[in-house]
């Protein structure tokens, strides 16, 4: 199991004695996985560690194959806290995302990927921002970007959106152009009002547009001192991001086209956002700063491309595939992670005392405007040791 420092230390050793769940926590965390067993474990202890207590886990199991529900069940025999559910088959990762806020009971909700794992302060930082300003609808820390738990990525940047003052129009618009690295999607958010939005879709990049539909309900807040840790690897789905069959079926395993529509599933997306929101804004107030951006010369094409591909799927995947390897041979792209990044990372870097790697610090936004506002069955193991 992970170190998390002795604050970490002191507070985790509690979920070894079986603690009790209240009926109603404070906060839902929810960690869907599929095939996790690699990392798991400490996304989980980075939870039960949290120096703030009145947390619930909800581990949300797309039909893992490898030895994800073992490790699962093993902690929630040490700790009531942990709720593990099981899904039949493998749906895909956005309904087993919605599937985590579904089962949600906290007040607030916050999605960990199994691959992440956040600082202990973090829910204890995050939880009085949301209690006192009631303008804030998310609020995050600061995201560090790591090859493991002692080496950063050299190519990070922080990618959670800080808006000041902006009303909820140009809040709208600026997410809906942020960078595709989707950190803001892993803050602590209230459940109410992300229970009102479109939830993710089943396309890849969907979580872009959820974003930019929780700006248009609030303010996001900022903890500098929490940290949410994002790994890198060669198995994470940005790695596979030139493969769009492939993102395809990983974002919803129903979805087995032959072709992808990720830009126009984003554009009819936006287009069911800006008509679901009319008390904050009407359709057209949202579309009139995104239409320069939302038919821009590169989204067309990739309009284009996509109808081209839909229309003749089999002849236009042969002669797209032999022109994408044809730029790649003249325009090779970067290793996404690969052994020079960690080994080049590693020589600078001592390992820290702590989780905490010393990034930035960034003002915090003031807040102004306010926030408008099926079961399943749980594992029968694990219901069962807690009945």
């Amino acid at each position: 199991m992970a170190d998390y420092g002795p604050a970490g230390r002191q507070q985790g050793a509690a979920y070894a004695g079986n603690r009790q769940q209240a009926a109603t926590p404070k906060v839902t965390v929810a960690i869907p996985v599929y095939n996790g067993a690699n990392y798991i474990a400490e996304a989980i202890e980075s939870v039960l560690c949290q120096t703030f207590e009145d947390l619930e886990l909800v581990i949300t199991d797309n039909a893992s194959t490898d030895e994800t529900g073992d490790i699962c069940r093993r902690f929630a025999l040490l700790d009531s806290r942990v709720r593990y559910f099981r899904n039949p088959t493998n749906l895909g990762a956005a309904p087993n995302y919605n599937r985590g806020l579904e089962l949600a009971r906290g007040e607030y909700f916050k999605w960990l990927a199994h691959d992440d794992w956040i600082s202990p302060n973090y829910l204890e930082l995050c939880v009085p921002l949301l209690d006192r300003n009631p303008q804030f609808v998310v609020a995050h820390g600061s995201s560090a970007e790591m090859v493991d738990r002692t080496t950063p990525f050299l190519d990070s940047t922080f990618t959670v959106p800080l808006w000041g003052t902006a009303g909820p129009v140009k809040r709208f618009a600026s997410a809906m152009r942020m960078a595709r690295t989707c950190h803001a999607i892993f803050g602590l958010i209230r459940r109410e009002p992300l229970e009102t939005t479109t939830r993710h879709r089943p396309y890849y990049t969907s979580d872009r547009n959820l974003v930019s539909e929780i700006a248009l309900l609030g303010r996001f807040a900022y903890a500098p001192e929490a940290i949410f840790y994002n790994r890198k690897h060669a198995r994470q789905s940005m790695a596979q991001s030139a493969n769009l069959l492939s993102l395809n079926t990983w974002q919803d395993t129903s979805n087995q086209r032959p072709y992808s529509i990720m830009h126009l599933s984003r554009l009819k997306h936006f287009w069911e956002i800006t008509g679901r929101h009319s008390t904050i804004a009407s359709r057209w107030q949202l579309l009139r700063p995104n239409l320069g951006y939302m038919f821009s010369p590169s989204m067309l094409v990739h309009y284009a491309d996509e109808l081209c591909w839909m229309a003749l799927p089999g002849l236009y995947s042969a002669l797209r595939g032999a022109a994408r390897g044809l730029y790649r041979k003249l325009r090779p792209s970067q290793v996404y992670v690969g052994p020079q990044v960690a080994a080049e990372a590693l020589a600078p870097v001592a390992a820290p005392s702590g989780p905490v790697i010393p990034l930035p610090v960034q003002p915090v936004p003031v807040a102004v405007t306010a926030t408008t506002s099926t079961q399943i069955q749980e594992d029968d193991h694990v219901r069962a040791l807690h009945a």
